[in-house]
């Protein structure tokens, strides 16, 4: 399995979060604003990093369409981590391992795109101090 494909999927996913976010306004509800300029900024890189590994993918699979004919030995890569060649090999994880490191990515991008902001927003201003919300609360009389 090419793991850079999933890896350009979350890095693209979490760059349109963001931009979601920003335009729909509610962005400024889960970063202080000082923040969000850093994060719109991290947008770009996010997709640059995507676009890298997705160049990452299509390198690995038209490396693996010629490889029959390359008459290099790909047996010693499973016992060894250094390449002294200028080949690219994906070293997968096991499945269940891969289910768990992709799950915890998944699992806050669901929850920024499938959750309501209003009720983060609820929080805010409730009156309630936070450590993120920046008020300091009054000493009780």
């Amino acid at each position: 399995m090419n793991h850079n494909w999933i890896r350009a999927g979350f890095l693209s996913a979490f760059a349109f979060l963001i931009i979601y976010l920003d335009r729909l306004g509610q962005l400024s509800l889960y970063l202080a604003p000082r923040m969000e300029l850093y994060v719109k900024l991290s947008a770009i890189v996010l997709n640059a990093a995507a676009v890298h590994q997705a160049f990452l993918a299509l390198r690995l699979k038209a490396h693996s369409d010629d490889c029959t004919e390359c008459s290099h030995d790909h047996s010693h890569h499973h016992d060894h981590h250094y390449h002294d060649h200028d080949h690219d090999h994906d070293h997968s994880m096991s499945p269940l391992k891969s289910i768990l490191v992709y799950g915890l990515f998944l699992l806050p991008l669901l929850l920024g795109f499938l959750l309501p902001a209003a009720a983060h927003d609820h929080e805010v201003n409730s009156g309630i101090p936070h450590l993120h919300s920046g008020q300091i609360p009054k000493a009780e009389k």
